[in-house]
């Protein structure tokens, strides 16, 4: 059996957000946080990330709700639904320029956040599976030559420099390759490309994660941080990054 699909709730209405808890699990599907703002969703998506979030246009906090969704957007490439009770046309504007997956107008029924989960996280697997039919289908592969990347994708070799790298993340069948200019997707796996390039330079952090040592601008309990942003330690990981830069 499949594993539910997990759903973050961001919304500042106390008693809407406990009814859209306890409806989204009536569903089937689990709720992996249930928040009133974006800074405290910005926070928990360093150490979890869900498959859908579900979003209040206003909520709590500094940041509004379309401001957070062109952040999950550009930056983390996370889907959303808009909940909303504002629906002017300025509003509407502001909102459609973040292409959200859907609006749920409240307040709303069951029936209707059902049909607009499923139909969502239909759309969301259809295109996920395209795009790993795609990736299969170019061979995209990687070879080290004189500290090197070639990074093969369909035709064209790229040369991506190692000392550019800040960190490598495994996602399905495929891996990302992020640089601080760009990113590089390889249908390889995170272990593939980890025996590939220099295990002084390059350490396994989290399942996920494959990062550069040097590109560590600090450690935050569970987390590290490159280049601004937020990568997960695992639990296993955690001891051997520390004794590695002989914190410990």
């Amino acid at each position: 059996m499949n594993n539910p699909a997990r759903i973050s709730i961001v919304e500042d209405d106390f008693v809407i957000a406990q009814e859209l808890k306890v409806s989204v699990q009536s569903l089937g599907y689990e709720v992996l946080h249930l928040l009133d703002n974006g800074e405290d969703l910005l926070t928990n998506l360093a150490i979890q990330k869900p498959d859908l979030v579900l979003l209040d246009i206003q909520l709590a906090g500094k940041i509004d709700g379309i401001s957070l969704a062109e952040q999950l957007k550009t930056k983390y490439q996370l889907p959303f639904v808009f909940l909303t009770a504002q629906t002017d046309r300025l509003t509407l504007d502001r909102a459609k320029l973040t292409e959200p997956q859907a609006y749920l107008v409240k307040p709303f029924r069951l029936p209707e956040l059902q049909a607009t989960l499923e139909i969502t996280l239909h759309k969301l697997s259809q295109k996920s599976q395209s795009l790993d039919n795609e990736l299969v289908s170019q061979e995209s592969q990687t070879y080290l030559l004189n500290n090197q990347l070639f990074v093969k994708s369909k035709n064209r070799l790229e040369k991506v420099n190692v000392a550019d790298i800040l960190w490598l993340e495994a996602r399905d069948i495929y891996s990302i390759i992020k640089t601080l200019k760009t990113q590089y997707v390889v249908s390889q796996s995170l272990k593939t490309l980890e025996n590939q390039l220099p295990s002084d330079n390059f350490m396994r952090i989290h399942r996920s994660y494959l990062v550069a040592l040097d590109k560590i601008e600090a450690i935050e309990d569970n987390s590290l941080v490159i280049a601004n942003e937020y990568i997960p330690i695992g639990k296993t990981h955690k001891d051997n990054l520390l004794k590695h830069l002989r914190i410990l």
